[in-house]
């Protein structure tokens, strides 16, 4: 067997588990980013439904407590927070946990 077709085949053996690897992150984001928003147009669909569905003059007070914007406001607050926690549990992945006896440089309450 020809030695450039060994180093073929090692290419490939180092390089297969890194694009199964970055396809694995892609289809688990993609999958959770299409998940989130199904859930959050189902969410914005019911709400906006049942607030049409009652009587012209509990829409008319709802308008005018800007309850839409409310609704809005809040849905806009849960999803920051969903990414603020994943921007939070991908930096403590990467970063090292070291745990250290109390005593000399660790602060003791």
């Amino acid at each position: 067997m020809p030695v450039w077709l060994w180093a073929v085949q090692l290419i490939f053996m180092i390089v297969q588990p890194l694009i199964n690897f970055v396809l694995r992150l892609l289809g688990i984001g993609f999958i959770t980013y299409v998940g989130y928003n199904v859930l959050l147009e189902q969410v914005t669909t019911y709400v906006t439904s049942r607030m049409g569905s009652s009587t012209l003059v509990i829409q008319q007070i709802l308008g005018l407590a800007k309850i839409d914007v409310a609704i809005n406001i809040f849905l806009a607050a849960v999803t920051t927070r969903l990414v603020i926690a994943g921007l939070n549990k991908a930096q403590d992945s990467r970063r090292a946990q070291v745990w250290r006896k109390p005593g000399g440089t660790s602060i003791e309450a």
